[in-house]
């Protein structure tokens, strides 16, 4: 009688749906009573009545302690004494004891003034109970008599009528949240309720929708979860952190449960619509919806095991709104085998066991994405560190197959070569647009890797972070890469020996083919042991690639000493590496981030501009890529970028600033030290990369020097210098400018260590 046949149900008999299932309830926020205020006041009528009250109880226990008395006080009496007035006659219309006119009006002045206070009384009460309600510390109180409300839901009059269900319930996430803790009688979450309080109080376009929840790190209690998924089946998530979370089975259930039965809030004015259109709802008798959540995160909770592993299969196959899912450093169960039956046919005439392997989990899992509900929605799935084995990586690379899913992390996994093969065959699919296999020794498997990739690929980002990659495992790489059409990231963090000084270097091959990965939008060289030399020749080239908008150079060991060194030699590298990257981006359209160390405090103030500079041009970028978007010109709009002092009075003429500074006062000779010096250098290391690019070019098999003269290029021409060295050049010539007087009298003092200190910039 109470079966929904409309409803869709889980079809994978290894999991019972029933888990994730919740009984649909909601909160009664609107009909909460309010907490009564100290400072309010009793009304006269209520004192009056409380004084009655205590006369007559105290009259009755009077009676009751001596009846004899109050009898025989009776029966003297005779009758009850109703009034003692005197009334008044012709003659005296004003006995003594009446109340004159006067006293009268002075009474009626007296009921007055009460009247007004306590209707101020009333009305501060008022506004106290609707500042707590917009405050969410009390709960919406709903007494009213008739239908109309006002514009917020509050009653536009109190009554002593049934409340009604309102046209408009509250969905203020932080209200409901302490709600479901009073009716569970748990503590409010500091942690939740600051994220919940700090969210906009009114969003047009969906109001009610939480879109980040992080609890990244929380040590929830069980209670605690309870209240937790209570309110997350009445609340809608888009997105919730839940990362080392100390998450168990049983937790990771009622979380699920509740994600699952979550359901957009639909105003009047939608159903008024639909119900014009003929659409039917989720709370009629129409398609049930399954969840609200676009992305969930359970990474590192070590504590979920094989029940909780079925819990996340069920809620990936049951959840339509799901695009995106993190189950790493969670230990993947593997499969068991255990005897069921006993058969003849063993050597001596005695029964042999007979074993058959158990479903494992992976096989649910293979299953639960292959059929899930909504198809192809689920988009990413995280499973690095899992200790995944070839078998299990087997079924889930079929089951991301057939769903159609896009991107994969497999991180962490230590692949073999049978899974090389598996993760081989889903790039060949046709169905991979992103994949994950950082933390796993490729080093000998990169060449079967780029053998899946072709100009048909839709691959557009790879992560071969600590792979143990050398400059040999570049070399199929990119051209693979090249071929592929939209390639847009490349991680290459933690791989040490790309540009290890006991290995021959990687950055010929980057500087040969990053300016051939048109699309290419983000490169990642974190920890690769990159020096400030081939930092600063890989900056060269930065501006040739077309769409390059991110560069991550962080945690490189001699670039970190450089940001931190204070002698005159390191400040000079340093100077050199910080010009270079901000010429590189001065000359791009498209970069819009460097990520590399910060200069400390103890560095010196030119090299702290220079590395300002860096980010001032990258705002830069940013503002233009932001213009064109709009349609305007940002070069015709007359932005310009401040240029600090320090620098100002280093090199006098900036292009596109302005005002001139030629006329200032020079800078200090430090500051001409380490900052001539430092552009000098970044132009040496500049010149030595093109003549290791014209070497590895020109040079013939047979090892021959080649003619001076032009040297020709790939495509036959003459080689040609590229906008970043010109932009290092042209700083170096202002310098020289700057410079030139001080040096005509310093030779003509015959000063000769003096005019042979500051840089001379001019050679080059």
């Amino acid at each position: 009688m109470n079966i929904d046949h409309r409803r869709e149900r889980c079809l994978v008999p290894e999991l019972d749906e029933s888990k994730l299932r919740r009984v649909a309830f909601c909160v009664d926020v609107e009909i909460a009573r309010g907490p009564q205020y100290k400072d309010e006041g009793d009304t006269e009528e209520k004192k009056k009545k409380r004084k009655e009250k205590k006369l007559k109880e105290r009259g009755e226990g009077e009676a009751l302690k001596h009846p004899e008395a109050m009898a025989e006080e009776e029966e003297k009496a005779g009758v009850v004494q109703i009034s003692n007035e005197i009334a008044g006659t012709e003659d005296e219309p004003n006995p003594e004891g009446t109340v004159l006119d006067e006293d009268k009006k002075e009474t009626s002045k007296k009921k007055e003034k009460k009247k007004r206070s306590e209707a101020e009384r009333k009305e501060r009460k008022e506004k106290k109970r609707r500042k707590a309600e917009e405050n969410g510390s009390i709960p919406l109180e709903l007494t009213r008599a008739d239908d109309d409300t006002s514009p917020t839901g509050t009653p536009a009059a109190s009554g002593t009528s049934t409340p009604k269900a309102q046209d408009r319930p509250t969905t203020d996430p932080l209200r409901i949240y302490r709600r479901c803790c009073q009716l569970r009688e748990t503590p409010i979450l500091k942690r939740i309720s600051d994220q919940l309080s700090a969210l906009p109080s009114c969003a047009v376009a969906a109001p009610g929708v939480v879109p980040c929840l992080d609890l990244t790190g929380s040590r929830l209690q069980l209670a605690d979860v309870v209240t937790l998924g209570d309110w997350l089946a009445v609340v809608p998530v888009k997105k919730l952190l839940l990362e080392d979370a100390d998450l168990t089975n049983e937790k990771t259930r009622i979380i699920l449960a509740g994600l699952l039965a979550a359901k957009s809030p639909e105003t009047p004015k939608y159903r008024s619509w639909a119900k014009e259109k003929g659409e039917k709802d989720s709370f009629g008798k129409g398609e049930e919806r399954y969840g609200i959540v676009e992305k969930l995160t359970l990474k590192n909770n070590p504590k979920i095991t094989k029940d909780g592993w079925k819990h996340i299969s069920l809620f990936i196959y049951m959840c339509k709104s799901l695009k995106a899912i993190d189950v790493s450093m969670i230990a993947f169960p593997q499969a068991v085998t255990k005897p069921t039956s006993q058969t003849a046919g063993g050597a001596n005439g005695t029964a042999t066991p007979k074993s058959t392997s158990q479903l494992d989990t992976a096989e649910i899992l293979y299953k639960a994405i292959s059929e899930r509900l909504a198809g192809s929605q689920l988009e990413e799935l995280i499973m690095a560190e899992c200790s995944l084995n070839s078998q299990s990586i087997r079924k889930i690379i079929d089951g991301v197959t057939i769903s159609g899913l896009q991107r994969l992390g497999l991180a962490g996994n230590d692949i073999d070569s049978e899974g090389l093969d598996h993760i081989i065959r889903y790039v060949r699919s046709g169905v991979c647009h992103g994949l994950d296999l950082g933390g796993n020794d490729l080093r000998n498997g990169i060449n079967r890797l780029c053998e899946g990739m072709n100009k048909d690929c839709p691959l557009w980002a790879l992560s071969l972070a600590d792979c143990s990659l050398t400059q040999e495992s570049l070399k199929p790489l990119f051209p693979a890469l090249v071929s592929l059409p939209n390639f847009r990231f490349l991680d290459l963090s933690h791989n040490r020996d790309l540009f290890s000084t006991s290995q021959p270097t990687s950055l010929c091959t980057l500087r040969k083919y990053l300016p051939q990965l048109r699309e290419l939008k983000r490169l990642h060289l974190l920890d690769v042991s990159i020096s400030p030399a081939e930092a600063i020749g890989l900056a060269e080239i930065l501006p040739e690639c077309d769409h390059l908008a991110h560069l991550n150079i962080l945690e490189n060991p001699q670039i970190a000493a450089l940001s931190t060194g204070a002698d005159e030699a390191t400040q000079e590298e340093a100077c050199a590496l910080y010009a270079s990257l901000m010429a590189a981006v001065h000359v791009s359209d498209t970069i819009i981030c460097i990520d590399v160390d910060v200069p400390g405090p103890e560095t010196s103030e030119v090299v702290k501009a220079l590395a300002k500079q860096v980010d001032a041009y990258c705002l830069r970028n940013m503002e233009r890529m932001a213009d064109v978007e709009s349609g305007s010109d940002f070069k015709a709009s007359g932005k310009e970028v401040e240029v600090p002092e320090v620098l100002m009075h280093l090199v006098g003429h900036v292009e596109g600033v302005s005002e001139n500074h030629d006329d200032d006062e020079p800078a200090p000779d430090d500051d001409y030290i380490v900052g001539g010096t430092g552009v000098v250098k970044a132009l040496s290391y500049c010149l030595l990369q093109k003549a290791s690019d014209l070497r590895r070019r020109s040079l013939p098999a047979s090892g021959t020097a080649t003619p001076r003269g032009h040297i020709p290029n790939l495509e036959g021409g003459t080689t040609r210098a590229k906008n970043m060295s010109k932009n290092l050049l042209s700083s170096a010539r202002n310098i020289r400018a700057r410079l030139q007087p001080a040096l005509v009298r310093e030779s003509r003092a015959g000063n000769e260590m003096a005019f042979r200190k500051p840089p001379n910039p001019c050679h080059y």
